[in-house]
């Protein structure tokens, strides 16, 4: 009886440590390519890291399949109309009026500072984070290490996104290990990627240290100064809807890129016209025509320079449109509301 339990035990005690050389094999495999040792030899040479300490970091980074397979797979590839289920919701209208009334002083110095209005401040943490509820929950060391080191056509991108993260985390003292985020890296409430966060975060409470995670003063003015760095306009308009009459516009698609700016006089000629009449003291406004799938048939956008802005946030069309979207119903219920 004795003979078979010391038996047990000792095979117990193997198997589990084959399964602890196993993980040790795992979290080794990034430190053995050859690609992550030229990166290492980068920052020691260029930015004067330590190789022992980056090793040591490397060592520990974990090959994340689930990372590579959401990055293949993002929302922005779903269409118009269950992008906007997900981003404009109710819920999210809700809780930015109750978010705006609790930050309400913040809000309105970054107004005033940085001339971004509130409502697209507020609507940029909702849809990002929903108000802080949801910053991720993947090493960002991870997240960027498994895309950086990939065959994506993006790898360069994100091989920049790590170094600037490892210079952000030597800048503000903190374990590269600990900082997690999206399956793309993205940092605390605003979702900054590391080189946003380097370049646009502010200390907007005055704390004297500057925190997107969980300093909701900082996130706001942050944010205001991303978008007035990346070329916002104080009191222009962000995008109308738009009709379109007739079968010109069909010949106009065929023969231009909704990539080119239009006047309104051009777009005219081919059945195109907004809505709604434009509130702006700018006559030579230009606009791109914004696409949308909707349930059962095409929606279609004029998106100013300020849309374009929002979208150096994110590239995706759907994205900018949802944040403006969500900005507008978060004003409108908290007029309502008095």
């Amino acid at each position: 009886m004795f003979r078979m339990l010391a038996r047990l035990i000792l095979f117990i005690s193997l198997a589990c440590t084959g399964i602890s050389s196993v993980y040790a094999a795992e979290d080794a495999v990034f430190i053995k390519r050859k690609d992550v040792q030229e990166f290492i030899q980068m920052m020691v040479k260029k930015h004067h890291f330590k190789k022992e300490d980056l090793v040591a970091l490397f060592t520990k980074v974990k090959v994340r399949p689930q990372v590579m397979q959401q990055i293949k797979k993002p929302l922005e590839k779903h269409p118009w109309h269950t992008y906007q289920t997900l981003f404009v919701s109710e819920w999210r209208i809700e809780h930015g009026v109750k978010f705006w009334k609790k930050y309400e002083a913040a809000l309105r110095k970054a107004e005033e500072t940085y001339g971004v209005p509130a409502s697209i401040i507020v609507a940029t943490i909702g849809v990002e984070t929903k108000y802080g509820e949801r910053t991720g929950d993947y090493r960002v060391m991870d997240s960027l290490s498994n895309i950086a080191f990939s065959d994506s056509k993006r790898a360069p991108y994100f091989r920049n996104e790590l170094e600037q993260f490892l210079l952000l985390a030597r800048e503000e003292h903190i374990d590269p290990m600990t900082v997690t985020g999206s399956y793309a890296g993205a940092i605390g409430q605003p979702q900054f990627m590391p080189s946003s966060y380097r370049y646009y975060a502010v200390n907007f409470s005055g704390s004297g240290k500057t925190d997107l995670m969980h300093d909701e003063i900082d996130v706001i003015g942050s944010i205001a100064n991303y978008y007035k760095k990346h070329g916002w306009k104080t009191n222009q308009p962000v995008a109308v809807q738009a009709s379109v009459i007739g079968d010109r516009f069909s010949y106009w698609m065929r023969n231009n890129s909704t990539t080119q700016s239009f006047s309104f006089d051009e777009l005219a000629k081919y059945g195109v016209v907004p809505k709604h009449k434009i509130k702006s003291t700018d006559e030579s406004l230009k606009v791109k025509v914004i696409e949308l799938d909707s349930r059962y048939s095409k929606e279609y956008w004029l998106g100013f320079h300020n849309f374009g802005v929002i979208k150096r946030y994110n590239a995706s069309d759907l994205y900018a449109m949802a944040v403006y979207q969500l900005s507008t119903y978060i004003n409108a219920l908290r007029e309502r509301n008095g």
